[in-house]
């Protein structure tokens, strides 16, 4: 897959940020981070982590991290851990907001230019599938599985960093949807910028790579694109550009 440009809309984050530290997480939805509590006194508490992936290159020690509070009492906990610092640059670590991305700026990717969405969380076989989409011109629909990636090495973007069951299930149901006549895509959204290419992680979960590049095989069209994401500043998401299926 070559690279594409991808026509710029930006995503604003109007939520309530918190910066803080990454201190420990005792599991994988549960975080210790540190926040300033006045002047000159910080405060520790618990921030759900809303990414189910391993995440061990980013969240460290004394990270820099960037919270988003909520005000929902039934919450066990006031923060989610959102965002990461690595290196000179952030990293989304929010695993619902691929989708929210793909669903208000979806044609800004070249691939879906001829597109309009349906429906979210479209029903089939035994799976809910992100995003059942229509072409416009021929009227022939498609289904469309978002998956979010925020681990890179070396430039190359990787999907799983965890292995993926249901990953691999969305896939099998992917290539089933062909034999009933939908088009059916794969999204891998990496959610910082720094990605030059992107390959599925085959050390972590060999089982995702094999039944992927049996999708494709079977026709499954797989799309990479990567983000550009700066809460402090701008406090904005977007996509950037297609980056290259190695």
């Amino acid at each position: 897959m070559s690279k594409s440009a991808v026509a710029v809309l930006i995503m604003k984050l109007e939520e309530n940020y918190t910066p803080g530290r990454f201190l420990q997480r005792p599991n994988r939805f549960l975080s210790i981070v540190e926040i300033t509590a006045g002047e000159n006194s910080t405060e520790h508490v618990k921030a759900h982590v809303p990414d189910p992936g391993r995440l061990k290159e980013l969240l460290i020690p004394n990270a820099e991290i960037i919270l988003r509070k909520s005000d929902n009492v039934s919450r066990k906990t006031n923060y989610s851990l959102v965002g990461v610092k690595k290196g000179k640059i952030w990293v989304n670590i929010d695993s619902q907001i691929a989708n929210k991305l793909f669903l208000s700026d979806f044609m800004q990717i070249p691939s879906f230019l001829e597109y309009k969405i349906i429906k979210s969380e479209f029903t089939f076989g035994r799976s809910r599938i992100d995003f059942l989409l229509e072409h416009r011109k021929i009227q022939k629909r498609a289904l469309l599985e978002i998956k979010s990636a925020t681990l890179v090495e070396n430039g190359v973007a990787l999907f799983p960093d965890a292995p993926t069951v249901r990953g691999v299930k969305h896939l099998n149901e992917l290539i089933s949807s062909l034999d009933t006549g939908y088009e059916a895509f794969v999204v891998f959204v990496i959610k910082r910028e720094d990605a030059m290419s992107f390959t599925p992680n085959v050390k972590t979960d060999p089982i995702f790579t094999k039944t992927l590049f049996k999708a494709m095989k079977a026709g499954v069209k797989v799309i990479t694109v990567k983000c550009s994401y700066d809460p402090i500043i701008k406090r904005e998401l977007s996509f950037k550009n297609e980056i290259d299926f190695l």
